[in-house]
């Protein structure tokens, strides 16, 4: 049965989660000024409450989500065939490649700055819904369950941007991340920022928290092992 739970640390008391709920799990404590959970076993597991709460303070566990069949690579090889068309491809040169990087470190930059702006100290939270987004748009990883099977896929689509080693321990319960070549460093530190330290650091370790955290129904911690010779985060389940 879906498990839903609320941070009430964080909750603004705006009533979005309570108005959204299509079973009326959720209700709003007068007393209180906040949403608590009144029947949670009615819960259908929508997680409808999860993006619609602007703090990011409600979390649904223990249920299986629907997964994304019209995204899987099969599926869409199958499309393209009873469609007869395939995607046009381009070839890009160096100079492309240069050109777009420094383009998307001017936009890291200006991503950094508008949510320290909007959001304070809240940029972990914007990390985290950003990774469980992206989860849904990477169709080959719901080919599989196993978590160890999840990484070499994901190893396999980020290289030449993000390659790292995973190694999963204490049953699936640990994930140790290396990135040897981490291209978020270069833009890191052509800011004058310091890796690990930087905001865009934080979204990007918060990121793959809740990307892993997406793929496995789990809750993932996040703690830097090392950030000087090589950038290191461990995630690990929460309790």
């Amino acid at each position: 049965m879906p498990q839903v739970t609320i941070d009430e640390k964080g909750c603004r008391d705006c009533s979005l989660c309570v108005d959204v709920c299509p079973t009326e799990v959720l209700v709003r404590s007068d007393a209180r000024q906040l949403a608590e959970v009144a029947r949670a076993e009615d819960c259908i597991g929508c997680t409808s409450c999860v993006y619609i709460c602007p703090s990011r303070c409600i979390s649904v566990e223990d249920f299986v989500g629907q997964r994304p069949f019209h995204r899987i690579e099969a599926n869409r090889a199958l499309v393209s065939r009873f469609l007869q068309q395939q995607p046009p491809s381009v070839e890009l040169g160096e100079t492309d490649y240069q050109e777009a990087l420094a383009d998307v470190r001017v936009r890291l930059k200006a991503l950094g700055d508008a949510v320290t702006e909007t959001m304070g100290r809240g940029q972990k939270a914007v990390g985290r819904a950003a990774g469980g987004q992206a989860a849904a748009h990477l169709p080959e990883m719901y080919e599989e369950s196993e978590l160890g099977e999840v990484l070499q896929r994901l190893r396999r689509r980020f290289t030449g941007s993000f390659e790292f080693e995973a190694t999963v321990a204490a049953g699936d319960q640990q994930v140790t991340l290396r990135f040897p070549t981490c291209a978020l460093r270069h833009a890191v530190t052509s800011q004058g920022d310091q890796v690990g330290k930087a905001v865009l650091c934080d979204l990007f370790h918060e990121y793959w928290a809740g990307l892993l955290g997406a793929f496995s129904n789990r809750s993932f911690a996040v703690t830097m092992l090392d950030t000087e010779r090589e950038c290191t985060m461990q995630l690990t389940v929460r309790a």
